[in-house]
């Protein structure tokens, strides 16, 4: 019997997978930044990038992997993502958010199969199993029109997190595809009510076919459509862009949405409270007097009288962060003048 994933491998219109890793990386301030981009960080056995690059391989193969980040942490992948091939690295001439990002690459994508699969995936999250992403992809170009729609991706939540993105899904379309009745972002307190009435996660990865991409960026970011033509882009038409995030600029907007759940556990490594829930205990724990469930990283250290602190040492920099707070680091990791 053939193997699926190899049948769809060898199809001409099988699917690219673009791995967005071009961030700035300012709420994990002061372990990183340009030179240690936070999806260099690691979990475990492999860095954010390297398990983006295995969910990316589930569904397609290395030639189809497309990856897009910023000149200043481009020089980094040659050592960081070896498997990846050199023409497949996609360079923003300036930081303008996701929904050029993505604009960007998948015009180069384009350029190569205008009628492409897109799979659209962070480099700084955890999506587990590594195959989960794949499947709910197969589910999603089963249904018999799913070229006119864009996909996006929900997950049960394993509790209510105020800090995550959610999807109200809606009716169901095809197996394991539904509606999407509505978005909200980092609801807050509401978590806890909006996972009893059924919403999901928001896992922030899309697939689609390019064509209904294109139409839906022309639609409602018209700009982008226009300064983004063609393979070359300038670096003044791209510095002229607005940075506005995909969600905002499009997703939220268009009307040909559908969700695909995941069955998969799911985790937003956004600031250093999540890395460090994913952190070992050994060889990361401070000495404390006085106190209790302090964290560290990066040097020995020692907190007397206080308790629930992360402590982060990097490069002559200390960051003292009260637990929950990761959120508020951004502010901090701004450069003075």
């Amino acid at each position: 019997m053939a193997d699926p994933a190899g049948t769809e491998r060898r199809n001409p219109r099988a699917v690219y997978a673009l791995i967005l890793a071009g961030g700035a990386s300012s709420r994990f301030w002061p372990a990183s930044g340009d030179e240690h981009p936070k999806y260099l960080l690691r979990v475990g056995e492999y860095t954010l990038l390297e398990l983006a690059w295995q969910r990316a391989l589930a569904t397609t193969d290395a030639e189809r992997v497309y990856l897009v980040t910023g000149a200043m942490q481009a020089h980094l992948f040659p050592e960081a993502l070896p498997g990846l091939p050199r023409a497949n690295l996609v360079i923003e001439p300036a930081r303008r958010d996701t929904a050029a990002a993505i604009a960007l690459g998948v015009r180069r994508i384009a350029a190569i199969d205008p009628e492409a699969w897109v799979m659209v995936l962070p480099a700084d999250q955890l999506i587990e199993p590594v195959d989960a992403l794949a499947a709910g992809v197969k589910r999603a170009r089963a249904a018999q029109d799913a070229r006119e729609h864009i996909h996006v991706f929900g997950i049960q939540p394993a509790r209510p997190e105020g800090g995550f993105g959610y999807i109200q899904p809606g009716p169901q379309v095809a197996p394991g595809v539904r509606a999407v009745s509505s978005f909200r972002e980092k609801p807050g307190a509401d978590a806890d009510s909006m996972v009893q009435q059924g919403w999901l996660w928001n896992a922030g990865c899309f697939l689609f076919n390019v064509p209904a991409f294109e139409a839906e960026l022309q639609r409602h970011m018209p700009a982008h459509s226009a300064r983004l033509a063609g393979t070359g882009v300038s670096e003044s038409d791209y510095e002229g862009l607005e940075s506005v995030s995909i969600d905002y600029g499009l997703i939220e907007k268009a009307q040909n949405l559908r969700v695909v759940e995941l069955a998969a556990e799911f985790d937003d490594i956004g600031t250093w409270d999540a890395l460090f829930k994913r952190l070992p205990q050994q060889g990361s724990e401070v000495q404390t007097v006085g106190g209790a469930n302090n964290r560290g990283f990066g040097a020995e250290i020692v907190v007397v009288g206080e308790s629930n602190l992360y402590v982060v040492v990097s490069d002559g920099k200390v960051l003292v962060l009260k637990q929950g707070h990761g959120h508020e680091v951004k502010k901090a990791g701004t450069p003075r003048q």
